[in-house]
């Protein structure tokens, strides 16, 4: 496996940066109110004007890697999903009566960590009011990438949260063979699992992520579309009540 040279340097500010930069009172900031902005072209959803921390594999580093040889591929698909982004932001239960939360996240990012348990808190408080529908955005490389495909693999055999929480827990899941273990040890059909990962549907869906991300302007992990707002970094668990709160008073996104 090979470790990129910006992976290494981006990794590093970021943990540097994590705890004193989310200690910022990011929901207080320009007052009491929340500020927002449409996101061109994407009726009706809106972007909060202030952020928290994001992890990215290349904001910092722009340019170091080059231009991606599949950009117009990726193009094409955001573009096929601007007019009507709902049901692959939402699932095919966009339109129930709960607030959606669309999340995006990495294996490797420890921002997601902190963020997933604000979210977790959250929906614990109200479970009813809330649907959380998980989106892998592999940012970080080869790693990343097996991860995230075992990662909506066991979404097939109804495992992905479980699946997910293990690798959350591991350093790296670099080989097939890291995968397969964890998998045994949550009852998965593993063969079933491996096969699935190299699939075309599973393929399929990392890349509709990934247009997803593009057309919400994610250039990083962690990523939240709560109901019409997104938000990009992990903000406070102050900011993600305010916010969820805001959308249970409003009607369901109707893209």
């Amino acid at each position: 496996m090979t470790i990129r040279r910006r992976d290494v340097f981006v990794l590093g500010g970021i943990v540097a940066l994590m705890y004193g930069l989310r200690a910022l009172p990011w929901d207080r900031l320009g007052g009491s109110g929340l500020s927002y902005v449409d996101i061109e072209g994407v009726p009706p959803f809106r972007r909060l004007e202030l952020a928290g921390q994001t992890s990215t594999a290349n904001i910092a580093l722009v340019g170091l890697d080059g231009p991606l040889p599949d950009a117009g591929a990726r193009r094409a698909r955001m573009e096929t999903l601007r007019t009507d982004p709902c049901p692959a932001l939402f699932g095919k239960s966009a339109f129930d009566p709960v607030v959606p939360i669309a999340y995006f996240s990495e294996f490797r990012c420890p921002f997601c960590r902190a963020l997933e348990r604000d979210l977790q808190t959250l929906l614990a408080k109200d479970p009813a009011a809330y649907r959380l529908v998980q989106h892998e955005l592999p940012i970080f490389g080869p790693p990343s990438e097996l991860a995230a495909r075992a990662s909506v693999a066991a979404a097939r055999q109804g495992k992905q949260q479980e699946l997910r929480r293990c690798f959350m827990r591991t350093p790296m899941v670099a080989e097939e063979a890291s995968v397969r273990r964890v998998a045994e040890t949550l009852d998965l059909d593993v063969e079933r699992l491996l096969i699935d990962m190299s699939s075309v549907g599973v393929q399929a869906e990392l890349d509709q992520t990934r247009a997803l991300a593009d057309l919400f302007g994610f250039i990083g992990t962690p990523g939240l579309v709560i109901g019409r707002t997104e938000l990009s970094g992990a903000v406070p668990l102050s900011l993600l009540r305010q916010i969820a709160e805001e959308e249970k008073a409003e009607p369901i996104p109707a893209c």
